[in-house]
């Protein structure tokens, strides 16, 4: 129904009272979608939580969701652990960078639409066995792009398994969406979850840290402007940063 590569979620712990007080002066701006009712249970195709993402999809393929079940907590220690590893010297994180025969673990030098972005990055994933006891470099967990990378647990002894209890619900949400995803295209809420089995996708939590430029050139973006690959994002913001912008299919010059 959706013309984006992905669908994009924004989850936020404001209330969506708030979130739209915050649109209020945009004349068009992404919808804010409660997910109680996806607790619940019991939803139809023809439920109004239903319609709503489905129509969130088809007119944007983005939108903000809010009591989506992750802890507030849990976001606030990931958060923190984040910050601390961007902090780390360089020559620690140069330790951990993306090479040609594994594409998990650390960079600054990644391209979007033939650009460099201005940015830093961290990425690990789901494994064959998702078991998440064995060890990182266990042939076991080898995949197409390689094994997962974290910093050394004497310098960063939380970041693993804050990180990894982090990505577990952030994947709850996706099964989630998913779910209503299958409901509003007229199919069985479970269509999906043959390919989203915990040992099936391929899904990866991507870190990003936008330090503040310090070049000269005043066309330099931290990302240029783009689709997201995959099936689905779920993305969270940094609260005190508001430079993420969507794009507005109805613009009259296609922008927004």
């Amino acid at each position: 129904r959706h013309s984006c590569s992905s669908v994009v979620a924004v989850i936020s712990h404001r209330g969506r009272a708030a979130l739209l007080r915050r649109f209020s002066s945009a004349a068009r701006a992404p919808p804010v979608i409660d997910l109680s009712p996806l607790r619940d249970g019991g939803l139809s195709s023809s439920s109004p939580l239903v319609r709503e993402v489905a129509d969130a999809c088809e007119q944007w393929g983005f939108f903000q969701v809010v009591n989506h079940g992750v802890d507030e907590d849990l976001c606030a220690r990931a958060e923190e652990q984040q910050r601390a590893f961007f902090a780390l010297p360089m020559e620690v994180k140069e330790c951990m960078r993306r090479s040609a025969d594994n594409s998990r673990g650390w960079y600054n030098d990644e391209l979007t639409k033939q650009r460099r972005d201005w940015k830093e990055g961290l990425d690990f994933g789901s494994t064959p066995p998702m078991d998440w006891s064995l060890a990182d470099a266990d042939a076991r967990n080898g995949t197409l792009d390689g094994y997962n990378r974290f910093p050394p647990a004497d310098l960063l002894p939380s970041f693993r398994p804050t990180m990894l209890e982090y990505y577990d619900a952030l994947a709850g949400v996706a099964t989630g969406l998913a779910r209503l995803f299958s409901l509003g295209l007229g199919m069985p809420a479970d269509f999906f979850e043959p390919y989203l089995r915990r040992t099936q996708h391929t899904s990866y939590l991507r870190l990003n840290y936008y330090a503040p430029y310090t070049g000269e050139d005043p066309t330099q973006l931290c990302i240029s402007p783009h689709k997201d690959a995959g099936f689905l994002t779920v993305l969270r913001q940094d609260v005190g940063c508001h430079s993420l912008q969507v794009r507005d299919r109805q613009a009259p010059d296609g922008g927004g």
